[in-house]
């Protein structure tokens, strides 16, 4: 994903609101809770590209000394740096765990909706 790019993951959250996407139960909460590891995941990796600002072993010639400025700013404060690449990253991923959030909560929703139905009808269901 490049710098002001967004992600996809809204149109998605409209198509479950819709009706148009489903997954196999219990595949959404899953799916969340993969997302929720892998946004932890990345915010190691980002603590650990901090340190990725002071470059050293170039050497002492001007050369050297300018090649790892260089470097030293891809990781951290250049433009679209690799920690603003990562910040994009697990934004995007969260939006990701939300979509499946809202999926399982409407699995659940739609599971007490039958449920109290069938328990109003009649004995209720055993649980």
């Amino acid at each position: 994903m490049s710098e002001g790019e967004g992600s996809n993951w809204g149109a998605v959250g409209a198509a479950i609101d819709g009706g148009n996407l489903y997954l196999e139960r219990g595949a959404a909460q899953r799916c969340a809770k993969r997302c929720a590891e892998f946004v932890g995941d990345l915010q190691d990796i980002q603590l650990k590209a901090k340190g990725l600002e002071r470059i050293d072993g170039f050497g002492d010639l001007q050369s050297g000394v300018t090649l790892a400025a260089k470097f030293g700013k891809k990781a951290v404060g250049g433009e679209y740096s690799m920690l603003q690449a990562l910040d994009d990253h697990i934004k995007v991923v969260q939006e990701m765990q939300q979509t499946f959030e809202k999926i399982e909560a409407m699995y659940v929703a739609s599971e007490e909706r039958g449920t109290a139905g069938i328990d109003s009808a009649g004995t209720p269901l055993d649980r």
